[in-house]
């Protein structure tokens, strides 16, 4: 057994040794160019969507400078009746085919655009007004800019789009529903809608609240069938957890 295992022995103590598999490492000094390169990406990204809306917010700000106070006419007298006592909103009239909306987050701005109450009876006006003095009670605007900036610092998350289409959704469901618990016919209310989007533009920035904001054709749908949100309150949430 010696002498049969000389040969086998001897060859395989002159086999070379197995060459070691080379690992690849990164070089410490890229991870700092690639941290860099992320945070100025992310920075770019910011600096871009909140360049986009500085110019948009500035170009409404400007509209709303030019356009001229509106102090008298049958939309002042409905909106002061449908304020009530209390502190009463400016309202301007606008040369262009803005839809009307609130302006401003501490300082609210009706803007009213010209020549379209030649297009509306008073019911419908009504129904307009009464959605834009949902939105200033509700405070919108500030809900809606400070999501904005969540945008800005999250641009590249799908789901913070996502759910600032949501927010605007659910603020027009609510105005909707406020607006015609006030009083408002539904039919008049939807008509008002339409007549709106057939003579104006909507709103390029979602911290400036119109009436046109969402799917329109659901908003349509759900006030022709009265579809309300159900509210939970405190006997209706003890049952839901006993469930």
């Amino acid at each position: 057994m010696d002498f049969m295992s000389r040969p086998f022995a001897s060859t395989a103590s002159n086999l070379p040794a197995p060459a070691a598999l080379p690992v690849s490492y990164a070089h410490p000094d890229l991870l700092p160019l690639i941290a860099g390169t992320l945070v100025a990406a992310w920075l770019c990204g910011s600096i871009v969507v909140l360049a986009v809306w500085c110019v948009r917010w500035r170009r409404i700000a400007a509209l709303v400078r030019q356009a001229k106070p509106l102090r008298e006419g049958r939309e002042i007298a409905i909106l002061r009746r449908l304020e009530g006592p209390g502190r009463s909103i400016e309202a301007v009239v606008s040369a262009t085919a803005l839809e009307p909306g609130i302006f401003g987050i501490s300082r609210s701005v009706l803007i009213w655009p010209k020549g379209i109450s030649e297009h509306l009876d008073d019911e419908h006006i009504q129904s307009i007004l009464a959605h834009e003095l949902c939105h200033v009670r509700r405070r919108d605007n500030l809900a809606a800019a400070a999501h904005m900036v969540v945008e800005a610092i999250f641009w590249f998350h799908p789901l913070v789009w996502w759910m600032g289409k949501c927010m605007v959704e659910e603020r027009e469901r609510a105005c909707d529903e406020q607006a015609l618990d006030l009083g408002n016919e539904p039919r008049v209310y939807a008509e008002s809608i339409l007549k709106t989007c057939e003579f104006c533009v909507g709103s390029p920035l979602a911290c400036v609240s119109g009436v046109t904001g969402a799917d329109l054709k659901e908003r349509i749908v759900r006030i022709m069938a009265g579809r309300r949100t159900l509210i939970l309150d405190r006997r209706r949430k003890l049952l839901r957890n006993r469930k």
